[in-house]
């Protein structure tokens, strides 16, 4: 957790932020917090007994597998996706098929492979590229043995309703991604990530106690989710807005966690929208929401300070700032002289004069963060751009340097 600063001309006090840390999309692992994840991945070996002709075997093992078919020779939709590209051309095979297994709502299919090693890393690369699959929860698997040496191997994915349920639930999901990327259509790619980072905050609470936290149901249904739901609606998002995108899984502050990867201009950045979800305490002690921009659009050495990725492919680095919220928006600030005081004064009286809640800037070192904090706030020269200010709440977060004033 970070702390919230609360000042009153020369009162300070310090409350404590909840700084949202939900669970991973991770089909092995248990809950957090009252956070339901996924039931797990399950193996199955069935010995087959040895038979004289390999036709024969087909045969028993189909048989034992409810007549399911040889593996089906899948047409891919998923090229150029992100996790999916990572993978040889054998694992996209099998990618292919769980995906269109999961697409058509199959209760079992064939594998191209005999390998149960590396199902579920594909399964989860299916996971990272599909933010959407909210009628999927995990899979299971079945070995079909003859010898010791596995002839066969089928799939299984475990629904959570019936492809009617599905059906109408995607109807009421369609309603709501139109008002989401309403106005959009001639927007920049930038503007598109800013927009959609901006109302999944607004518009989603975080909640560990939420129904389907683990899906998009929680997002566009429920209005309320978890860290897994806002970056499974951001890929969904995305990919309606023809932005590459994907899930990352991993730990923050100690805890499992998921946010994004998006690609503006040719270049990934990371994104969570998760911790741009943030509170502070009034005089009234009542919690009020605010967007904070820290996690939009961000490059890998700073996401690297609280989150590990333990994604199961190769992560691309992330170094360009051209399209930082914080650059792009010319909030960002290489000096602290008079100029550049002058200039942030301004931005601070108009944000104020135009009933804004708030305002953040980013600088390019700590000590020029702490220099802002020092001048505005503890010799209260705001007051010299904020004409009738008697409250100002504000945060300095000096991992990312950024300082930001919250008019009450």
């Amino acid at each position: 957790m970070r702390n919230h600063f609360i000042m009153k001309r020369n009162r300070i006090y310090i409350k404590k932020r909840w700084r949202a840390v939900g669970l991973l999309i991770a089909i092995l692992s248990g809950t957090l917090s009252g956070c339901a994840l996924p039931d797990g991945f399950a193996g199955i070996i069935r010995p087959v007994e040895e038979v004289v002709s390999s036709v024969r075997q087909n045969m028993e093992l189909r048989q034992q597998m409810n007549a399911l078919d040889l593996p089906k020779e899948v047409e891919t939709i998923s090229t150029g996706r992100y996790a999916y590209e990572t993978l040889s051309d054998e694992e996209k095979k099998i990618y292919d098929q769980m995906l269109d297994a999961v697409m058509n709502q199959e209760e079992e299919v064939t594998l191209s492979t005999s390998d149960g090693r590396r199902l579920e890393d594909i399964f989860n690369c299916v996971k990272a590229d599909y933010g959407g699959l909210f009628w999927v929860e995990s899979f299971r698997y079945t070995q079909y043995q003859r010898n010791g040496q596995t002839e066969v191997m089928s799939f299984a994915p475990n629904y959570s309703m019936t492809e009617a349920e599905r059906a109408a639930m995607q109807k009421k999901i369609d309603r709501q991604v139109k008002r989401y990327v309403k106005g959009l259509a001639d927007a920049t790619d930038y503007e598109k990530v800013r927009t959609i980072y901006r109302r999944l905050i607004q518009k989603v609470d975080y909640n560990l106690k939420a129904e389907n936290n683990q899906n998009i149901i929680s997002v566009f249904i429920g209005k309320e989710t978890v860290c897994q739901g806002y970056a499974s609606a951001m890929q969904y998002l995305m990919d309606r807005l023809d932005i590459p995108c994907i899930i990352v899984t991993g730990m923050a502050k100690g805890g499992p966690h998921a946010w994004n990867l998006v690609q503006l201009d040719g270049e990934w950045y990371y994104v969570d929208v998760t911790w741009g979800n943030s509170k502070y305490h009034d005089d009234k002690e009542n919690d009020v929401k605010y967007v904070e921009y820290d996690y939009l659009n961000i490059t890998t050495e700073e996401m690297m300070q609280d989150h590990s990725p333990q994604a199961p492919f190769e992560l691309p680095v992330c170094s360009s700032i051209r399209n930082n919220y914080f650059v792009k928006e010319k909030k960002y600030f290489k000096s602290m002289d008079e100029t550049a005081i002058a200039k942030l004064g301004q931005m601070i009286r108009r944000a104020y004069q135009k009933g804004k809640s708030n305002i953040s800037v980013k600088f390019a070192s700590g000590e020029l963060c702490a220099q802002a904090k020092e001048y505005f706030l503890t010799e209260y020269h705001i007051s010299d751009y904020c004409e009738g200010l008697e409250t100002v709440y504000y945060k300095t977060d000096m991992q990312m340097n950024i300082f930001v004033v919250i008019f009450p």
